[in-house]
């Protein structure tokens, strides 16, 4: 680290503009003429960089970029949604609503339809459900995964086709 010895430092006006190079002394004196804090930018630099402005709303600032960048990584988690073989339409339809508000929430989803007992008797049956399954969804979506059999059933991983217009 760079220690200031001559104690000038380099002062940003609180609309941004830069106001030049200034005693350590006269930046305060500034600050408490214009009833704002002196927040420290960075000490890295061959002469600090100092700020004008209200400490209180920086701090919210930067708590809200960092709530805003948290929200994005819990976008990458992949959501489930599991269907039964002997499952209603109608609970079809509502998982498949489901499944495109996590489409449009930019979200991967692993549909798993799973088979127990003598259900598994009936691959051939689950598959052509899980097909129809696919129609009830309401935007669009690509397949991530083909469908994949299992030893107890299927998934499949879809996520939303983002169509780019030029």
């Amino acid at each position: 680290m760079i220690e200031n010895k001559n104690n000038k430092i380099r002062l940003i006006g609180a609309d941004g503009e830069m106001l030049g190079i200034v005693n350590m002394e006269e930046a305060e004196k500034m600050s408490k003429e214009q009833s704002m804090d002196l927040i420290e930018v960075t000490r890295k630099a061959e002469i600090p960089v100092y700020k004008l402005g209200d400490r209180d709303k920086m701090r919210y600032q930067e708590e809200k970029k960092k709530r805003k960048e948290a929200k994005k990584q819990r976008a990458d988690i992949m959501k489930m949604v599991k269907l039964r073989f002997n499952e209603g339409q109608h609970d079809l339809k509502t998982k498949a609503r489901r499944i495109k508000t996590f489409l449009e929430e930019g979200r991967k989803v692993k549909i798993v339809m799973f088979l127990a007992g003598r259900e598994k008797s009936h691959f051939d049956l689950a598959l052509e459900k899980l097909k129809s399954f696919f129609d009830f969804i309401e935007c669009d979506y690509k397949f991530l995964q083909e469908i994949k059999k299992l030893s107890n059933g299927y998934e499949v991983i879809i996520v939303q086709d983002v169509i780019r217009q030029n």
